[in-house]
């Protein structure tokens, strides 16, 4: 019978008492590590375990409890850490096992602080204890018990060490303060929880105080505890210890201790024993008392999946109303924010997280994605400085699995990472990490095919997902799927898409969540549209929002899943605009224009003057249902290059022009590109080549590995009705594909567009592809993450939006 199969049964398991204190008495006055004796006196360490097996107990722990590397260091012993573990585990093997006895690999703190509380680097923490449990391992340990821990991100580190040295079960064991919190501020609830996330197989608290005090602590929280999941450890000192001219002394007696521990077998605890000042007599006493007894804890009502922080937890599933997850750290859209990354200041970093908790977050998201900075570096240092500043749980918010992994090593709890979605590359990339550190994780509706505006194939591709996260060992409650938000203004009627994708998962039982604030990309007042779209998400069943606390978070009532909402009068127009009430937002866009509204009445009246003024208001006022049969009517007198450059292309420039200055928004601007397009439509059977094509071939597309397109495809249109020739090659595009285009096609110009911080590198990439084949295209590039300083740097022009990347591609092209 192994371990795992000993556990199944009902009895409670008898763990062995202290080894130090025993080793001392047979050594009085030894001045180095005890783990020296596992090599030098070998038989004496034996005894001890004998003595222990002969007491009853069913477990001895290896006399490694001090055999980190770090810890034998501090000796000059560092290099022989593996050896001193496995003559460890190999002494208690051969005493244990001929009586049918198992053995625990002990593994006891560093006696370091990990950063950001300590000095240490996580990594060399955790290189100390891999090396420790490998050690034991093959010495022969049946398992591996981390005990004794007072940091959490100290007993996170132990256990992935220990899961990754070798497939043995894992004990991890807390010690508690009498205030029932470890040294550095995490409750029980919440270090437990976070343990059986990172890993353990079974969880509990030992050493801390006698029994009685740890049996306090226990009781206040069992509840909880038992809603984990795991079964449940406790062994004792033998009560306080006592100071004197003799040294440190443990005065309660074996009966009094064995009475007191019999009360953890009480509340469902499995494993009990001795820890500081016990001694066989303890154990033997234990042992008589627990004859008979069974200890099955009783079946929780349900398991609990916690997202923590080092001194906070949240249950998503308990949790009523809204979780909001401050957005504000993310130095996309914080300049700010990317100017301190750079600088190396974290100031930005600590102001608004801060601010954030303040507002009411539950959560915080956290990306430092910045061109050409490292960001696995820069996360290591943001997750480190928001462990010490603030008590709220993470969010990683990154795609790239170094930076995820570098992140999740350094954070002392059980984050969010967001995010993983259905491509492969995605999914073989970030599955293996996310499981090996149980963290939750947001699951978004794309694949290879693209995000979608359908609700149905964006349900398809989030059940899809949630199958692959299952089959690798990530159970459905640690997922929140992301339907993905698109920009209303851009793709009409997505929104009441989105909210069918929220309330499929919600009647599942799925966790859901969103970026909310793209949903007003484009428009003004953006802050009732999301404030409008979040309400109406949540009556549907949203489960969480990225978003601004200081809104969400502001509202007169909770935001509950499943109740009525209540709209101020601007969200109720926003709310027009969102169920297609309010085409092209044109009403919310009257009611909020920044400045007095230049009419399009105005632009009508000077159409009147003439048919080419007339063509030209009409592009401006995104008036698609009349233009083609005016242009037909203005051939009758006016050349078609007249009407090209006179009235299409003057009225796009008109329309640059109010987009630029805020008095246009994103709805109108592309109804005014679509006029022009159906306008060009007549006219161009009839136009030269040569006029055609005057200003130029340009290739665009969204670089490899960005899905995104909305922002790519406004500029290829509007490159097309200035008179580009446009090469689209849509999105997600190899370097390779590109440059070959290029090639074929003599184009002057190249455009990248970009999301990701993740897939900026590609512009690069293309850039020294056009080099290598001597061609001699300028290349374009834009998008969310992109700044003209990230352009300058790779020798490229940049776009900011559409208007000011039509006026760059003609300059690059020496049009006018």
């Amino acid at each position: 019978m192994n371990f795992t199969e000993r556990l199944q049964h009902p009895s409670p398991i008898l763990i062995d008492g202290a080894m130090g204190t025993e080793l001392f008495k047979k050594a009085p006055g030894n001045p180095g590590p005890l783990e020296l004796f596992n090599a030098t006196e070998p038989r004496m360490v034996e005894s001890v375990h004998r003595n222990y097996l002969d007491a009853g107990a069913e477990i001895i722990e290896s006399n490694t409890f001090g055999g980190s590397a770090l810890k034998l260091a501090e000796y000059g012993l560092g290099d022989r850490c593996e050896e001193l573990n496995e003559r460890g585990a190999a002494l208690a093997s051969e005493t244990a096992h001929a009586r049918g006895a198992f053995v625990a690999g002990s593994v006891g703190p560093t006696g370091t602080l990990v950063e950001p509380v300590g000095s240490v680097p996580a990594e060399e923490v955790y290189e100390s204890f891999l090396r420790q449990c490998r050690g034991l391992a093959r010495g022969g340990a049946d398992l591996i018990i981390i005990e004794t821990m007072n940091d959490l991100q100290e007993a996170k580190l132990a256990i992935l060490a220990a899961r990754d040295a070798a497939n043995l079960p894992v004990l991890c064991s807390i010690t508690f303060e009498a205030t029932g919190k470890t040294i550095t501020g995490s409750d029980m609830v919440t270090a437990l929880a976070s343990a059986a996330a990172f890993g353990a197989d079974i969880i509990g608290a030992n050493c801390s105080m006698g029994p009685q005090g740890l049996l306090d602590i226990y009781r206040n929280s069992i509840g909880d505890l038992r809603e984990i999941g795991r079964p449940l450890s406790a062994w004792a000192n033998a009560g306080m210890p006592v100071y004197s001219e003799e040294g440190i002394s443990y005065r309660m007696s074996p009966q009094e201790f064995a009475q007191q521990s019999m009360g953890f077998l009480s509340l469902g605890v499995r494993l009990v024993g001795g820890c500081c000042g016990t001694t066989p007599d303890h154990i033997r006493e234990l042992r008589d008392r627990m004859k008979n007894v069974e200890s099955p804890a009783p079946k929780p009502r349900r398991l609990r999946h916690y997202i923590t922080g080092r001194s906070s937890r949240l249950d998503p599933d308990a949790h009523r109303g809204l979780i909001i997850i401050g957005e504000r750290l993310n130095p996309s859209a914080r300049k700010a924010f990317a100017q301190d990354l750079r600088e190396g200041k974290q100031q930005y970093l600590m102001t608004e997280s801060k601010k954030q908790e303040g507002e009411g977050a539950h959560l915080l998201d956290i990306n430092v994605g910045v061109p050409g900075l490292d960001e696995t570096a820069l996360i290591r240092d943001a997750v480190a400085a928001l462990s010490r500043s603030v008590s709220l749980p993470l969010m990683i918010d990154s795609d790239n699995a170094a930076v995820v992994e570098k992140a999740l090593l350094a954070y002392p709890g059980v984050p969010v990472v967001n995010s993983v979605n259905g491509k492969r590359k995605s999914i073989d990339m970030l599955l293996p990490v996310i499981r090996r550190f149980g963290s939750y994780v947001v699951a978004l509706c794309l694949d290879d095919t693209g995000i979608h505006r359908e609700a149905d194939l964006r349900i398809s591709i989030g059940e899809a997902l949630l199958e692959e996260l299952r089959s690798a060992g990530i159970p459905p409650q640690r997922v929140f799927i992301d339907p993905l938000m698109l920009a209303e203004s851009a793709e009409p009627g997505s929104a009441m898409e989105t909210l069918r994708v929220i309330e499929h998962f919600f009647r599942k039982g799925i966790k859901t969540s969103i970026g909310l604030s793209n949903i007003s990309f484009g428009l003004p007042e953006r802050r009732h549209i999301n404030s409008a779209f979040l309400k109406l998400a949540v009556q549907r069943g949203l489960t969480a929002a990225i978003c601004n606390p200081a809104v969400a978070g502001s509202a007169p009532a909770p935001l509950v899943q499943g109740s009525e909402p209540r709209f101020s009068d601007e969200e109720r127009m926003a709310v027009d605009f969102l169920a297609g009430r309010d085409p092209g937002a044109k009403r919310y866009i009257e009611r909020f224009q920044k400045s007095e509204p230049q009419k399009k009445s105005r632009e009508a009246d000077r159409a009147a003057q003439s048919p080419l003024r007339t063509i030209y208001g009409m592009v401006v006022d995104g008036n698609i249902d009349e233009i083609e049969d005016s242009v037909r009517n203005t051939l009758e007198s006016e050349a078609p290059e007249t009407i090209m450059n006179d009235g299409l292309l003057g009225a796009l420039e008109r329309v640059g022009e109010l987009y630029s200055t805020g008095e246009y928004f994103l709805p109108q601007m592309i109804a005014s590109a679509s006029a022009m397009k159906r306008g060009f439509s007549v006219l161009k059977p009839l136009l030269s080549t040569k006029a055609t094509h005057r200003l130029g071939r340009v290739v665009i597309c969204t670089v490899r590995g960005d899905v995104h397109d909305i922002g790519k495809n406004i500029v290829a249109m509007m490159l097309e009705n200035h008179g580009f020739e446009v090469f689209d090659l849509g999105k997600d595009v190899p370097a390779e594909e590109i440059v070959a285009k290029t090639k074929e096609t003599g184009a002057g110009l190249v455009c990248l567009s970009s999301l990701l911080t993740t897939t900026m590198g590609e512009m690069k990439t293309v850039r020294d592809l056009l080099q290598k084949e001597n061609l001699s295209a300028q290349l374009l590039v834009g998008g969310a993450v992109v700044t003209g300083e990230f352009a300058a740097g790779i020798g490229a022009l940049y776009g900011k939006d559409a208007v000011e990347g039509v006026a760059a591609a003609k300059k690059a092209l020496g049009a006018r």
